[in-house]
């Protein structure tokens, strides 16, 4: 059975939605489609956090700041790694994109712009995003798509996945697409990849990243890499995947291996947001970084580089009190009841017991904790820390695990300017385009976490093209 349309978009999340949207404004047919049972994909998990220079929100506070000091942060936060062009177009697009959401009713953070700490920070305050994160990007493109949808322009098909596209002397034509109802081919003049990352594919992200970390993710459960399997098979490239960087602070529990949930359970390790009153070690006992580093990439780095790519923050009674909570969302009461638990969290009378029941080499930790408390009293730390106000030695000890977890798939499809599926060699796949994290965030954030150089590019992206596509309609 077979459908058509002016335009196919495979994946209803942050790009798709926008492209898809756009497109049918401009007077375009298009078929959504994806697999999940609501429209966001990822937006469900996202922190959705935006970053963009030359607002209109800005300027209301008197931020100075335009695109090309935008473009010269990422490139510096990136190592100038990722596609420079992509880069620069996503950061010209950006406070258009940004004004726009402004004007249908984007409820931001009151506090919002700012400079975000939680990755290596920019130069200006440019990054915002809504009171409930990623869903308020969600809740408003929803009236946009049902205008859309209600003046017939789009046809939403959700529990729908796309498993195959389908050519026609090279020329693509649409997709297989299954659902309750068995497959259908689903054919349109153009069709648009925007079905997400691979973060819920443990199989591919190992193949796509040898010798890399096991996968920990957040990332949608949808998030399976269709874009990149389905384009492969015509001969499409993927690059980018060895930027793959994590995000720090996501807590995996033993109960549940592999799964972590942003929200409820984030550690804050930022140092300009929270002075470090711990040390992080390895399973070996051992400190590995200066906790105090405002270089958040350096972290993350440093942390891949440990056995499993994972770590412990450990600390004593008197360094749960003191300041900020460690786990916001928990408090001090909730992370001495989960540390009582010890799924995530660990406590002991003494270091090698808590050692022991945490996962971590007793007498190397004991080692650890007494250079540690010398480094204290004499005021000087080996790795170059400078926040030296608190010992590790008031029991009970406490231990929290914590992993290097995917939030974005760095690999992604190649595209150019156009955001056309390009082959080796330079050529593209006729009618096949692909935007957001289909693309890959190594594309547009580099060798590093870049804020808001994920959903912005592609929130910005998916509308750009579902403009252009209406104009050569």
């Amino acid at each position: 059975m077979t459908a058509s349309a002016d335009v196919l978009v495979v994946g209803a999340g942050t790009a798709g939605l926008t492209c898809a949207i756009e497109a049918a404004r401009a007077g375009l047919r298009v078929d959504l489609v994806d697999a999940g049972s609501d429209i966001g994909g990822t937006l469900q998990v996202s922190a959705g956090h935006m970053s963009a220079a030359g607002t209109r929100r800005q300027r209301l506070m008197g931020i100075d700041d335009d695109p090309d000091r935008h473009f010269a942060d990422v490139m510096r936060i990136g190592h100038g790694k990722g596609d420079a062009a992509l880069i620069r177009m996503a950061v010209d697009e950006a406070p258009g994109l940004v004004d726009w959401l402004d004007e249908n009713g984007f409820p931001f953070a009151p506090e919002t712009p700012v400079v975000y700490h939680g990755h290596s920070p920019y130069s200006r305050p440019r990054t915002y995003w809504g009171v409930a994160h990623g869903r308020s990007i969600r809740e408003t493109l929803r009236p946009l798509l049902k205008e859309r949808m209600d003046a017939g322009n789009v046809t939403l098909r959700l529990r729908s996945r796309a498993s195959r596209l389908v050519t026609e002397g090279g020329v693509v034509t649409g997709a297989v697409v299954h659902s309750a109802d068995g497959p259908r081919e689903l054919r349109a003049g153009v069709t648009v990849l925007a079905s997400g990352g691979y973060g819920a594919n443990p199989g591919l992200f190992t193949a796509l990243t040898p010798g890399g970390p096991r996968l920990v993710s957040n990332a949608a459960e949808t998030s399976l890499g269709d874009a990149v399997d389905m384009a492969s098979s015509l001969g499409a490239v993927v690059r980018f995947a060895e930027l793959h960087t994590p995000r720090l602070g996501l807590l995996e529990r033993r109960s549940r291996p592999s799964r972590v949930d942003f929200w409820a359970e984030l550690a804050h390790l930022s140092a300009a947001e929270r002075p470090p009153r711990e040390i992080w070690v390895n399973a070996d006992g051992e400190r590995f970084v200066a906790e105090d580093l405002d270089d958040v990439t350096r972290h993350e780095r440093a942390v891949l580089d440990q056995p499993g790519a994972e770590f412990w923050i450990v600390f004593d009674e008197a360094g749960i009190d003191a300041g900020a909570p460690l786990v916001p969302r928990w408090g001090a009461d909730r992370l001495r009841e989960e540390a009582r638990r010890g799924d995530v969290a660990w406590v002991a009378d003494d270091i090698p017991g808590l050692a022991r029941r945490a996962g971590i080499d007793p007498r190397g930790l004991l080692r650890t904790t007494q250079a540690y408390n010398m480094s204290v009293e004499r005021g000087a730390d080996p790795l170059g820390r400078q926040v030296l106000g608190h010992r590790v030695d008031r029991p009970p000890y406490y231990a929290l695990r914590s992993a290097a977890a995917l939030l974005c798939s760095f690999g992604g499809l190649d595209v150019d300017t156009g955001l056309r599926v390009r082959r080796r060699g330079g050529g593209v796949v006729p009618r096949l385009y692909a935007v957001g994290e289909a693309i890959g965030m190594g594309a547009t954030s580099g060798a590093a976490f870049c804020g808001g150089m994920a959903v912005t590019p592609a929130l910005a992206f998916g509308r750009l093209l579902g403009r252009r596509l209406g104009a050569t309609a």
